[in-house]
């Protein structure tokens, strides 16, 4: 039994063909639709979290020594503030 041959004189290269399994198709299709999240998208996004609490914490930190260190105002600059309105014109 002999096949027979193609001509093959006319065949152009056309492009590289793009060759990939089922489940990288399928990986690929689920991460495009945002289903999946890659593991270096979800370590860069705990990286983030925690570097926001670190700073949240450093502001509560921060906001109780200032409490502390600076002096409160008196009760009667407080209690007589001159609370003034100019009219707005255009």
């Amino acid at each position: 039994m002999t096949k027979p041959k193609d001509n093959l004189s006319n065949v152009e290269f056309n492009g590289k063909i793009k060759t990939q399994t089922f489940k990288q198709f399928q990986l690929e299709r689920l991460i495009k639709d945002g289903t999946v999240i890659p593991a270096s998208k979800l370590a860069e996004s705990k990286d983030m979290e925690l570097q926001r609490s670190r700073d949240f914490e450093a502001s509560i930190e921060d906001e109780q020594r200032h409490r502390r260190m600076t002096t409160p105002a008196p009760e009667d600059k407080l209690k007589n503030l001159p609370l003034t309105r100019e009219r707005f014109e255009d």
